[in-house]
């Protein structure tokens, strides 16, 4: 018969195997808040500072999650990562040896290197630490069907593993948790601790404090515990070993800041909210969740039991109430009673401390669980224990723990290779519309059937738009004064459209019926075009009056082409209202800058000669700063049958100020 000891090892290296086939499969630089942590990474090794300027730069590595800091008013501003710098300058040198013996690099190789460094940061120390934790059910003499169980939970019924496949703090300050539990395990039970138990604990609590700093607490009772038992390990051991990740962490933080504060104790202030060539810091309005403004009591239920809920996730943690209870009221397992406590007392002060930051209320931003509470995992597992050995004691009981088990890998996997994205309680709610995040545009008034957004506001308006992707292409349009046509106002227009390639040109003249336009019609009742017994006199003199020319203008449906052209679609849709955005330009003094924009896209289906059933889809940023509202518009054909694009087209304004 295989022994328990054994099973318990079969989980670990099950869970080793699914980690590492996580890591290896997963897409590199998932987020915003990972790729922070890789540009400094990037940054140290490649250009050996911590200013992420250069990488940033690049759309593919490009974050939200950084600050803009100078040290003194007589240095330029550059950007560096919001978060603290510690576990970045670690990982960096893990990529400086890779760099230096295998010679891969981040940014060419991308997905080996992050892969295998994940690999050696998150995998390898996590099954240490499950190793750790078995280790340790085994000295506190659990029984063997509870131990498979709690293991299992460990192994594969958290929300830490979806965070192994990324960079981040959570995970490495889960695991100094583990090893420093274990530790103070053995102390509890020891009679003569060994000082080296002290100096894992003085090691290991210092850096998780260092991983997360609302941990700083958790430091400090570690200090308190130890302490009351031999304040002379505690000085000769505890002590000293803390002093290493405590010094690492400030001196990395002094270097890359220039004081002791790390750059994300300046949220709210100009480190974050910025102007930087033309474009507002996302921070400035922060968008979807991170906009979240919910009341604290619903806040506390979506923590708890909502989409982002402590038990709703992973219920298999209800059963760390249910031990926790277990030793504070019929005394089991008291020798453990220090860690339950602290576990108990640390859960409630860190929610607590997040309920009072109405600022965050955004559970940890697009993430697939509270992820300011997940280094606190392994107390929830010491926290199960007292119940887990109650209920393994029958068949009912392994049932019920199963079940809670059950659904709490369910949660893990579903989010095992996507932990920056909701997870499936989030996705359920959202769906059936008890949840909505997202950020509410309000439709363009009036509706918009055309690229034309903006009437002009003084005769002898031009605007030039050049097509960079695509068939070379030059398309001008040139307003005129107002005239007044059947008692209603009208604008005339000449447009030009030039095919670089075979130096033709397709011309029209037009006119905007006012009235049609502000009703917010379609292109095709309001764009016309016109005939004038002199356009001479209505296009070359602007200033002029000519109203007795504008009487005798013949009006007739625009061409096809044109229409086509100006919708940006081959038939008629209204543009749906998208979240505004800055196009980024190049004055012709050499300054970067950027015009908000309002996004808007359609789509339409149809018959293309060459390809067949298709979808063109057509994305504009409107600006109201440029001629005819018209900044830059981007057209996109998509084969039905393929799903692949067929076509494109990239129109910028030539305008720009």
């Amino acid at each position: 018969m295989i022994s328990s000891d054994r099973i318990g090892l079969a989980i670990i290296i099950l869970a080793a195997i699914v980690m590492t086939w996580a890591v290896w499969q997963v897409a590199s630089l998932q987020s915003a808040n990972d790729r922070s942590r890789w540009c400094t990474v990037w940054s140290l090794v490649e250009r050996g500072t911590f200013q992420i300027d250069e990488i940033d730069a690049d759309e593919k590595w490009s974050t939200i999650d950084k600050v803009r800091h100078r040290n003194s008013d007589s240095e330029p501003y550059h950007f560096y990562s919001s978060k603290p710098p510690l576990l970045s300058t670690a990982v960096a040198a893990l990529y400086w040896l890779e760099r230096n013996t295998l010679g891969y690099s981040l940014t060419e190789h991308t997905d080996f290197v992050s892969r295998l460094l994940l690999f050696v940061v998150n995998v390898l120390p996590m099954v240490l630490c499950l190793l750790s934790l078995r280790k340790t059910l085994r000295l506190i003499e659990v029984d063997g069907r509870s131990l498979w169980l709690l293991l299992t939970s460990a192994a594969f019924g958290s929300m830490l593993n979806p965070f192994l496949t990324t960079l981040n703090n959570h995970t490495p300050a889960a695991v100094s948790l583990v090893f420093c539990l274990s530790a103070m395990t053995r102390v509890c039970l020891s009679n003569g601790p060994r000082g080296r138990d002290y100096a894992i604990i003085g090691f290991t609590a210092a850096l998780t404090c260092c991983f997360e700093l609302p941990a700083a607490l958790f430091g400090l009772l570690t200090f308190v515990f130890v302490v009351k038992r031999d304040w002379r390990k505690t000085a000769a051991c505890y002590v000293p070993a803390a002093i290493v990740p405590l010094a690492a962490f400030f001196v990395t933080n002094i270097i890359c800041t220039g004081g002791i504060k790390p750059f994300y104790a300046y949220y709210g202030t100009d480190k974050y909210v910025y102007v930087h060539e033309g474009i507002p810091s996302y921070w400035t309005t922060p968008q979807g969740i991170d906009a979240n403004a919910e009341s604290p009591a619903v806040y506390l239920f979506h923590c708890l039991l909502g989409h982002h809920g402590i038990f709703s996730i992973s219920p298999i943690f209800l059963l760390t109430i249910v031990g926790w209870h277990l030793t504070f009221r019929r005394k089991h397992y008291l020798k453990l009673l220090p860690i339950q406590l602290m576990g108990a007392s640390l859960s409630l002060i860190v929610l607590t401390f997040y309920l009072t930051r109405t600022a965050n209320y955004n559970y940890g931003g697009n993430s697939a669980a509270l992820r300011w509470m997940l280094w606190m995992t392994p107390f929830w597992w010491y926290g199960m224990i007292p119940a887990v050995q109650k209920l393994a004691a029958s068949r009912r009981g392994v049932a019920l723990v199963v079940l809670l088990l059950a659904v709490s890998i369910y949660s893990s996997a579903y989010s095992l290779q996507q932990p920056w994205k909701p997870g499936w309680i989030f996705d359920r709610m959202q769906t059936a519309g008890l949840i909505d995040y997202h950020t509410k545009v309000p439709p363009f008034s009036p509706a918009r059937y055309s690229l034309i957004a903006k009437l002009p506001d003084a005769p002898g308006m031009v605007g030039q738009w050049t097509q960079s992707v695509g068939p070379r292409q030059t398309l001008q349009i040139t307003s005129a004064a107002a005239i007044s046509i059947d008692n209603g106002e009208a604008i005339p227009l000449r447009l030009n459209l030039q095919f670089l390639e075979s130096q033709t040109v397709k011309t029209a003249t037009l006119v905007i019926l006012v009235e049609s336009f502000r009703n917010g019609d379609d292109i095709s009742q309001w764009l016309r075009t016109a005939r004038f017994a002199s356009e001479a006199a209505v296009f070359e003199q602007p200033g002029t009056a000519v109203d007795r020319v504008s009487q005798a203008a013949n009006l007739t449906a625009a061409p096809v082409w044109v229409l086509d052209l100006l919708r940006g679609l081959p038939s008629s849709r209204a543009f749906n209202a998208a979240s505004q955005r800055y196009l980024k330009y190049t004055r012709s003094d050499g300054e970067k800058w950027a015009l908000k924009c309002d996004r808007g896209a359609s789509r339409v289906a149809f018959e293309d000669p060459e390809f067949g059933q298709c979808w063109q889809r057509c994305d504009v940023y409107f600006c109201d700063e440029l001629p005819f509202g018209m900044a830059q518009w981007k057209i996109t054909t998509t084969s039905v049958a393929t799903r692949e694009v067929v076509r494109s087209e990239l129109w910028t304004c030539r305008n720009l100020p």
